[in-house]
């Protein structure tokens, strides 16, 4: 009876340490999901951004060709050339968004590097759960949560608001154009 007594006693720790591993395994799998949603719009953004870069040297290569072309000199003459003054319109637009592409290539990566710790720091505490306190492990998954749920919305879609994008005025464009012959 002596023995049943202290098999009983030791099953709630046991109970205990088996909840944490499987909720440990649980948050594991949340991070890794998340870090595979954030590594797709990761590779997304940077096809986007590279087709804008492509985009953007074909549309300066016809800029260069209307200029010479036309025998355009100066800056007033490049701005009354309507197809001169809409490439100039559209390279700059065209740079505001592939600013904003890296920049979300940039929150991305940190994202992933995150994800990426968190999930090794899960791992490594599932490997030694049984000594681990239930305050780190609490602890742990309190900090994924949060985490988790700052990222989720950047791991459904790419958005990219245009209203808020720089835009640079065409006589810049014209200037940065006309410097790099």
């Amino acid at each position: 009876m002596f023995i049943i007594v202290l098999l009983g006693l030791g099953l709630p720790s046991t109970v205990t340490a088996n909840n944490k591993d499987e909720l440990l395994r649980q948050t594991m799998a949340n991070i890794a999901l998340l870090n595979n949603q954030i590594t797709q719009r990761k590779t997304e953004a940077d096809g986007i951004r590279d087709a804008l870069s492509a985009q953007l040297e074909e549309i300066k290569t016809e800029a260069r060709r209307e200029w010479r072309d036309k025998g355009i000199k100066t800056e007033a003459e490049a701005l009354r050339n309507p197809r001169l003054l809409y490439d100039l319109m559209l390279m700059a637009e065209i740079e505001a968004y592939i600013r904003r592409y890296t920049q979300k290539t940039a929150y991305y990566r940190v994202a992933i590097d995150r994800l990426s710790y968190l999930y090794q720091e899960a791992d490594d505490d599932l490997k030694i759960v049984s000594t681990l306190s239930g305050m780190k492990i609490d602890a742990l998954i309190s900090q994924v949560e949060k985490i988790l749920d700052g990222y989720l919305p950047d791991a459904q879609t790419i958005v990219i608001q245009p209203d808020k994008l720089a835009i640079e005025a065409p006589e810049k464009i014209w200037e940065t154009l006309r410097s790099s012959k």
